[in-house]
């Protein structure tokens, strides 16, 4: 629905409008305060581009918006009957409040007329505006406002709770015909059909710099985002892409480097990813055999590593990362959501290696959600230490491994699609280290994994594994996926590796400590027949067998993609960790089936 407004003037309400404070990015919907007839009442909300994956202080106008906003209703309330009400201030326009059938009409300051009337649910999902494009309502460059409460019974005005001030969609001024500050226009040059602008490489940026989707940005070296040095996060340096953008890099070890120092919000949605990629592939590209054709993405943080001091040097590029002595492991590094990251990844030797994806000491204020990561030549995702958590990641024909962590990784992920399939190419679904340099280092590595589908294939490297956990680690798996196939009299499909690996976990299988876990979970008979280990206490196989409620047998992958659960599958049941970062999901695995597939339409699939 597109607000389509009346222009009166605004009408004074006695109510006070004092600006809710969105944060510049937010995981969830930042809260909102509350005030009326029932205090214990709480109410979030907040303005997105991707359907709630992340929510925004400022929204592109070229881009479709939602308004959204949560009520739980006190305890009281839950169950009485009821109404909703939504009121909007836009720009000088006016007020509005919002009616059945979701018709706007401007708002007399003293009528409480519901959106709708129902049953009162423990939460109430509320659309405010939906699908809002500021560019075609010529609400570009204004600020929405909006107020939403909720009554009982029939007398509105003696039991009406609602937010005491706003929550905002600030709506960008349309974009600028000029390349964005901090960019330099290639004269004549056009990719797409739109122009094109060059990012600076070599000194640090150290002002904001705001990337539209107007145009195509140019990569030829590493572009550096803020100090190389603890930054708090307020006075960090901001690298924000709109939704839509794409960026091409040269052939090279180019790359972008966000500093301690530095944060980069690059919010796409599913209709509007964000694509970062070769200049190659601007005319087309080898989808199947073609990798490491630039650097990457590098995030530096300020969180917790196990290293002596607590901070290492980036490899790849001159940076350092980690919190040192004093860690912030709510650090934030900015925001990803819906970006794909294609044909990166670069090796200056066998220790000094760019990766898609390398998220260093970054800390659990960051959103990392829907990333997509295609034939990288190193790893697609590594996570050095930090606590960052992620969801949605679809990692596809990575050289080496498709998601990796060290260094003390102790965040949680979710929804995780490795598609290893790519004839020739990668090694492990997952390879998991402590600490290579101190196997019994802390923080220890004990990241928590839910809803992960490994797919393999009897034609990757013969080194490759599903899984390879090693220098220590621990993991606390769950509600995965082992399926396809894994090259046979290799390494095993599941490998334990390292002394302090089993050390680490318990001396014997009958004193496992639940460090390293893989429960309710399903794989191969293959992989189950395939399990090994190297300097092991107890052997792998004893150790899958001690896992709760984890089995071998028919992993029936399918869909157009081959990675959406089958029948089989979907009738083992879930077991979702009790953490609210969890989605509370009802299935195994990554993809529940065809129809739910939430890949779709944003996801690089051209290689299959």
């Amino acid at each position: 629905m597109k607000l389509e407004l009346l222009k009166t003037s605004a009408i004074a309400t006695g109510v006070a409008l004092a600006m809710a404070a969105l944060g510049a990015q937010a995981a969830t919907q930042p809260g909102l305060s509350t005030a009326g007839a029932s205090s214990s009442a709480k109410f979030t909300g907040g303005a997105t581009v991707n359907g709630g994956a992340s929510y925004l202080a400022e929204v592109p106008a070229e881009v479709a918006a939602d308004l959204v906003a949560t009520i739980t209703p006190a305890a009281a309330d839950i169950g009485k009957e009821g109404g909703i009400v939504v009121i909007a201030e836009v720009g000088n326009l006016g007020f509005f409040i919002k009616l059945s059938g979701g018709i706007w009409v401007p708002w007399d300051g003293a009528s409480i007329l519901p959106t709708v009337t129902k049953t009162l649910a423990a939460a109430e999902s509320v659309s405010i505006l939906d699908d809002l494009v500021g560019n075609d309502t010529s609400l570009a460059g204004l600020t929405i406002k909006a107020y939403v409460g909720y009554y009982t019974g029939a007398n509105a005005a003696a039991t009406i709770t609602y937010t005491a001030a706003p929550m905002q969609m600030k709506i960008a001024a349309k974009a600028s015909t000029s390349c964005p500050v901090n960019t330099t226009a290639f004269a004549g040059q056009t990719v797409d059909g739109k122009p094109l602008c060059s990012l600076p490489t070599g000194e640090a940026l150290t002002t904001d710099t705001h990337l539209t989707n107007n145009f195509v940005y140019y990569i030829d070296g590493t572009v550096f985002i803020g100090e190389d040095a603890d930054t708090p996060i307020a006075d960090k340096v901001k690298l924000t892409i709109d939704a839509g953008t794409k960026i091409i890099v040269a052939e090279s070890a180019s790359a972008l480097a966000i500093n301690r120092g530095g944060m980069l919000f690059a919010n796409g949605s599913a209709t509007h990813p964000i694509i970062m990629t070769s200049e190659l592939d601007v005319e087309g590209i080898d989808a199947v055999n073609t990798r490491g054709k630039w650097g990457g993405i590098v995030i530096s943080g300020s969180a917790a590593l196990n290293t002596q001091d607590g901070t290492d040097a980036s490899e790849g590029v001159v940076s350092t990362y980690g919190g040192g002595a004093n860690p912030r492991n709510d650090d934030s590094s900015g925001a990803l959501t819906y970006v794909q990251i294609k044909y990166a990844g670069f090796a200056f030797s066998p220790t000094n290696e760019l990766n898609s994806l390398a998220l260093q000491g970054v800390g659990s204020g960051t959103v990392i959600d829907y990333i997509n990561v295609h034939n990288g030549a190193d790893d697609g995702v590594e996570f050095y230490g930090g606590t960052v958590d992620a969801k949605h990641l679809v990692v596809s024909g990575s050289d080496d491994d498709a998601v990796d962590w060290t260094h003390g990784y102790v965040g949680r992920l979710q929804h995780i699609l490795i598609d290893n399939t790519l004839s020739g190419a990668s090694d492990n679904c997952i390879e998991a280290d402590n600490l290579g340099a101190n196997p019994t280092a802390l923080p220890r590595s004990i990241p928590v994994v839910s809803n992960l589908t490994c797919i393999g294939s009897s034609e990757i490297k013969t080194s490759g594994h599903a899984f390879e956990l090693k220098a220590g680690t621990g993991m606390l798996m769950s509600n995965s996926i082992i399926g396809g196939t894994f090259p046979q009299g290799g390494e095993g499909c599941i490998r334990i590796a390292g002394e302090e690996t089993f050390l680490n976990s318990g001396s014997t299988i009958a004193t496992l400590n639940g460090t390293l876990v893989m429960r309710d979970s399903l794989v191969t008979t293959a992989c189950a027949a395939d399990l090994q280990e190297k300097d092991g206490v107890w052997t792998t196989a004893d150790w899958f067998g001690a896992q709760s409620n984890t089995s071998a047998g028919t992993v029936d992958l399918g869909g157009p993609f081959g990675w959406a659960n089958g029948s089989s599958i979907n009738a083992i049941p879930a077991n979702i960790p009790e953490d609210s970062f969890f989605d509370k999901v009802d299935y195994i695995g990554a993809v529940k089936d065809d129809s739910s597939d939430w890949t779709k339409g944003w996801v690089f699939t051209g290689y299959k």
